[in-house]
């Protein structure tokens, strides 16, 4: 009977721990802040930069453009058409590349051919920026692009 009764009250003791409490106890306090905002970075453009034209010149003959800007690195599209104008006969394209005080920086960029009796259109690069001028010669009709990197 004694081994009843203590199996009796440890039964009691296991339901009281598993039932619901109804009293209060104290937990630890849990810090909590407000939420911050955290700074994002700028997404930066991942396309590569495009040769974009900013001078154009046209003509036919010998001309000298007026002065312009070009950065460190740049280029010169040319092109000369040779349909009807040289009778079957090869013609040139010189552009020579000149400092705004008249030094020349690229006296020979430019010595192409144009094929007779077709439009031939070639580029060139050039390395060295300021203000500039380009001397153009040739006896047949051009026009000539100069491009940057944007």
């Amino acid at each position: 009977m004694k081994k009843m009764i203590l199996i009796a009250c440890f039964l009691v003791l296991a339901l009281s721990a598993c039932g619901s409490e109804t009293g209060t106890t104290s937990s630890p306090a849990v810090a909590t802040s407000a939420p911050t905002a955290t700074p994002t970075a700028t997404p930066k453009s991942t396309q590569p930069p495009k040769w974009t034209t900013v001078q154009k010149f046209s003509g036919n003959g010998t001309k000298k453009t007026g002065n312009f800007t070009v950065p460190d690195s740049w280029q010169i599209l040319w092109s000369c058409d040779n349909t009807g104008q040289n009778y079957g006969i090869d013609g040139v394209m010189y552009i020579s590349v000149y400092g705004s005080d008249g030094t020349p920086i690229d006296p020979a960029a430019v010595s192409g051919t144009c094929k007779a009796g077709k439009v031939t259109k070639d580029s060139t690069e050039e390395h060295q920026g300021g203000q500039v001028y380009l001397d153009i010669n040739s006896s047949l009709t051009w026009t000539i692009q100069v491009q940057v990197l944007k």
